[in-house]
């Protein structure tokens, strides 16, 4: 407690208590969005490679691959889709997209607030993408992608 000395001391000391407070907040809120953040880079960079018109369809493809994980390549084979991009694979994000942690995995909304949730898992130090866990529909309901009806 401050109750006595020079007043501009006392106001220095409270200025850097705050920019202290400050900063730990900051750096707190950097560390805890850190694996949803590089999630979503992967995401981006996922999307950016299906959609690079300057590569061969293979060269996409080998790409793609070490965006996506273990899991995911052994249980679908990457294609290029006929309208672009790749099958399985948003070609797109929208900019009200949802991202949260789940479980130690990020999920991933890229629509406007409700459609499709993709999973990433770490893997080997990155992000990896794992393929659609559900379904987001209105008021935040999940439908888990065992549920929906099989195309």
């Amino acid at each position: 407690m401050i109750t006595q000395g020079n007043p501009r001391t006392n106001a220095v000391v409270i200025g850097l208590a705050i920019a202290i407070a400050l900063l730990a907040a900051v750096a707190l809120v950097i560390v805890q969005t850190m694996p949803v953040r590089a999630a979503v880079a992967t995401y981006m960079d996922l999307i950016g490679t299906a959609n690079r018109p300057d590569l061969s369809d293979q060269d996409r493809i080998a790409r793609a691959r070490g965006l996506c994980s273990t899991r995911y390549l052994s249980t679908h084979e990457l294609a290029v889709a006929p309208e672009g991009g790749l099958v399985g694979i948003p070609r797109n994000i929208h900019k009200n997209f949802q991202a949260w942690k789940r479980e130690g995995n990020v999920w991933v909304c890229p629509t406007n607030r409700v459609g499709p949730i993709y999973q990433f898992v770490p893997e080997e130090g990155h992000w990896r993408f794992d393929g659609l866990v559900g379904l987001l529909q209105p008021r935040g309901k999940i439908v888990p992608a065992t549920d929906l009806p099989a195309e």
